[in-house]
């Protein structure tokens, strides 16, 4: 009987290596394992895929030690600005001068809805929001971004919106990156004779930059340098919001009154009547005006010509992208391939403060990484939370 166990033993053990034995080596197993690895790959992968990509936070002081008030509009795609399209819709924005314009600018995964803009542009990271489960968006600080940058340089870093900064968690957002003063909806004085809109999670742009005017009089006066950013909420899909101080404000577009274009044209105004302000005030020469929508529009839900329209339009990527300087000459077209992330790593480029940082690269005077693999950005986001510079730099030292 004990032969007969010890046969019984070796025999269950013989058929236990082969069993496993023909799984791992089965193909369809291994294709399986391929699979999960592409979907779901491990963080040792994911850092050996991005870390050679990251561009180690090094920065300068600023030889243009300007303040910069940074304009994010709305699901502003730059095809808007196509004259021959859409005629007379953003003639303050087109008039704009002397001024730097960037239209190949692409909107890169990871940037799609506006925290994640925000992000993209900023921390020159793409970010991936969990509208499942909202406790999982955590803003983790160990990323630098060019925030944290300039307050480490010394500038005074600001922000407003006409919604909530709990939307989107955006509050959490700043916090985590340095920002010094922040309003939201809660914070802008709404005047008897103005009201929010659409259910009150918004106010109108047009009370957003009156108040950003008299912070923008007060930072100035300050003598600290500043970085002043802001968002318009006027362009918002589906079919936009139109301020009071656009109510009469018409546009047509093959024969069709379009309650999107008349937030666009509406936008412009305001946008460009705030830069008037800047421009012919005291501080102008001392003030560098960056304009970027925030990422390009999802849809127009009352008109699907339009949408089509735009989105086929010559204008580039759609990322609308610009800076507005006197020390420049004239209006300036660069060409140059770009994506989200970029477009802040292209203005402290401007700045002399630094060329590249993580993902980002100067459109000035850097190749961008866009184009190159789109796999990265997938990645890039789930490595967040794991990305270590200390890490990425011991194993450059080896």
């Amino acid at each position: 009987m004990p032969r007969n166990k010890n046969r019984v033993r070796i025999g269950a053990v013989f058929f236990a290596v082969c069993f496993t034995a023909a799984f791992v080596l089965n193909p369809l197993t291994r294709s399986a394992w391929e699979v999960k690895n592409a979907f779901y790959p491990s963080v040792k992968r994911l850092k050996q895929d991005i870390y050679p990509l990251i561009a180690l936070p090094k920065f300068n002081a600023p030889k243009k030690r300007k303040n910069i008030v940074y304009i994010y509009l709305e699901s502003l795609n730059s095809g808007y600005m196509d004259e021959k399209l859409f005629p007379d819709l953003m003639p303050n924005i087109n008039a704009l001068s002397p001024r730097l314009e960037f239209d190949n600018i692409h909107q890169n995964p990871g940037a799609a809805i506006t925290i994640e803009g925000f992000f993209a542009s900023n921390c020159a990271m793409p970010y991936i929001y969990n509208f499942d489960d909202q406790n999982k968006n955590i803003f983790y600080k160990n990323i630098t971004c060019a925030s944290d940058i300039l307050h480490e340089l010394g500038y005074h870093t600001y922000f407003m919106k006409g919604a909530s900064l709990k939307f989107q968690k955006t509050d959490e957002y700043f916090k985590a990156h340095h920002f010094d003063e922040m309003k939201g909806l809660a914070d802008i004085d709404i005047k008897a004779n103005k009201t929010v809109w659409d259910g009150g999670w918004g106010a109108n742009d047009d009370d957003m930059f009156d108040i950003a005017w008299e912070d923008f009089t007060r930072l100035s006066k300050s003598g600290q340098p500043f970085l002043q950013s802001m968002i318009t909420l006027s362009t918002h899909a589906p079919d936009g919001i139109i301020p009071k101080a656009c109510e009469n404000m018409e546009y047509n577009f093959q024969g069709n009154s379009v309650r999107m274009l008349r937030a666009v044209k509406c936008t412009d105004m305001l946008v460009g009547n705030f830069i008037k302000k800047i421009r012919s005030s005291e501080f102008a020469k001392d003030t560098l005006i960056v304009i970027q929508n925030d990422h390009v529009v999802p849809y127009i839900q009352s008109s699907k010509e339009t949408y089509d329209a735009l989105i086929h339009s010559s204008k580039g990527g759609g990322m609308l992208f610009m800076m507005i300087d006197d020390d420049f000459e004239g209006v300036k077209i660069i060409n140059s391939m770009g994506s989200s992330l970029d477009t802040f790593v292209t203005v402290l480029s401007y700045l002399d403060i630094t060329n590249e940082l993580n993902l980002g690269r100067s459109v000035i005077g850097s190749k961008s990484l866009y184009g190159n693999d789109m796999r990265i950005y997938s990645k890039a986001a789930a490595l967040l939370r794991h990305l270590k510079y200390d890490e990425i730099k011991q194993r450059r030292s080896q």
